[in-house]
């Protein structure tokens, strides 16, 4: 489902202040997989993470979702790419303030061009399966940070994505918050097959995922499988 071949990430590319953040990574990830990338600050897997959303290019190297060529995509094509292919899940929840939940989840169905009728009933339906149904005419001051991820997960499903993007989604929040945020990944990969990647700081939350993949420096140094709790080098 991702293929990168020896990408690269260079930002101000021929200047004094040329940094190159990405040194050639190859990575692949499987249809269904639950794909943790861990790393410390700096290390280069937010920037890794921009380019598998397509919401940034590698300045070499080639990125292939899906069996197509990114790079060789249009803008209007990879829009449509982040919007119907890949949901987002940020620790900053991304939610629009003055506006409901379900106004909030709807919203990438209203880009997609799914008739209102249809786009409200699949919003509800969704904040049912997170537990934010009774909470969906709030807005998100009104939501507690555990159920502003909640919602943000539930519009991350909007159009019903292969691949869910989820950057530090537990970051702001605390531990027994983040055990329900994680046991709705852990659902969602076990009940519908979702393909996820979780980028991640935290070893402990890596270690509940099926595989995880190191990033230090620009470079992946582990890829490793097998399950649950496993030593990290």
């Amino acid at each position: 489902m991702i293929q990168l071949r020896d990408v690269v990430k260079t930002y101000n590319r021929g200047r004094e202040n040329e940094l190159e953040i990405l040194h050639g990574i190859d990575l692949q990830v499987w249809p269904g997989e639950f794909v943790a990338v861990v790393g410390e600050s700096g290390s280069g897997k937010t920037t890794l993470m921009n380019i598998i959303g397509v919401l940034d290019t590698p300045t070499s190297g080639n990125y292939l979702l899906e069996g197509t060529d990114v790079q060789a995509t249009s803008r209007d094509e990879m829009s449509a790419v982040r919007n119907q292919k890949i949901g987002f899940v940020f620790q900053n929840f991304n939610l629009i303030g003055r506006t409901t939940a379900q106004k909030n989840v709807e919203l990438p169905m209203v880009y997609a061009g799914i008739d209102k009728k249809q786009r409200a009933a699949r919003a509800r339906a969704l904040l049912q399966m997170v537990g934010m149904d009774d909470r969906r005419d709030h807005e998100p001051n009104a939501l507690s940070g555990g159920q502003k991820q909640r919602v943000a997960i539930a519009r991350s499903l909007a159009n019903d994505p292969a691949i869910l993007l989820c950057d530090e989604p537990t970051g702001a929040l605390d531990s027994k918050t983040s055990r329900s945020v994680m046991d709705i990944f852990h659902a969602l990969h076990r009940e519908q097959h979702k393909t996820i990647l979780l980028i991640t700081h935290s070893r402990t939350l890596a270690s509940e995922c099926p595989r995880v993949v190191t990033v230090k420096d620009g470079q992946i140094v582990s890829d490793k499988r097998g399950g649950h709790g496993y030593a990290f080098e």
